[in-house]
């Protein structure tokens, strides 16, 4: 099963507070643009490119920043979106900001 890259995802996924990528200042900054977003307009969320957000990596792919710290431990073991989906039966295992979206 694929996961959906959707708002109800979004709000259970745990990639915005992962110490894979928390401390990075381009997640900080998308973080910071969608809450803007959200603020304005709920539905709009829905509406952003998968690019442009720092989250749901099973979903959509790898990170396109650079400077992950893949040294931090992995928080998706520990997300409900990874536990909904079974990923732990897929590939990659975690670490889909770093190794791309699941495969199941």
């Amino acid at each position: 099963m694929e996961v959906e890259f959707d708002l109800e995802n979004l709000n259970e996924c745990l990639c915005d507070c992962c110490p894979v990528q928390n401390k990075n200042r381009c997640v900080l900054d998308k973080m910071k643009i969608m809450q803007e977003i959200s603020q304005e307009d709920l539905d709009s969320r829905i509406m952003i490119e998968k690019e442009r957000v720092p989250a749901i990596y099973c979903a959509g792919g790898k990170a396109t920043l650079k400077d992950l710290d893949s040294l931090q431990e992995c928080q998706c073991d520990k997300c409900m979106v990874w536990k909904e989906y079974n990923l732990f039966s897929g590939e990659p295992p975690g670490y889909f900001c770093r190794d791309g979206k699941s495969r199941q």
